[in-house]
């Protein structure tokens, strides 16, 4: 699993590439607390590398969400494939976090909020 970041608009956008799984999720929830606490409050995680996640993986989600909303910050998910997609539906994860077809349309929410 490899975790990398950048910056559009004042947004983190981290790319999560590889599978999300037991073995992987410890290294990636920790890439994902110290970019949160960075401190960044408007991150946008795009799965679009992301080839299978597993209910560590969605942990890992989870608490990153729960960190960003401790500190009044938000995460959105973006551009998973169609078996992550899936996964998150499943699980209910699409009913308790924002998820967007796209990392542009996961941007333009946030610019949205902010107007």
């Amino acid at each position: 699993m490899k975790v990398t970041s950048r910056e559009s608009y004042d947004i983190i956008i981290v790319d999560l590439n590889g599978r999300l799984e037991t073995t992987t999720s410890g290294d990636a929830s920790d890439e994902l607390v110290k970019i949160i606490k960075a401190p960044n409050d408007k991150i946008v995680l795009n799965l679009e590398g992301v080839e299978y996640i597993s209910s560590a993986g969605l942990r890992v989600i989870l608490l990153a969400s729960k960190l960003l909303q401790a500190s009044r910050g938000e995460l959105k998910i973006c551009s998973s494939n169609d078996q992550v997609q899936e996964v998150l539906e499943t699980s209910g994860f699409n009913s308790l976090l924002n998820v967007y077809d796209s990392e542009k349309d996961a941007v333009a929410a946030f610019l949205k909020e902010s107007v």
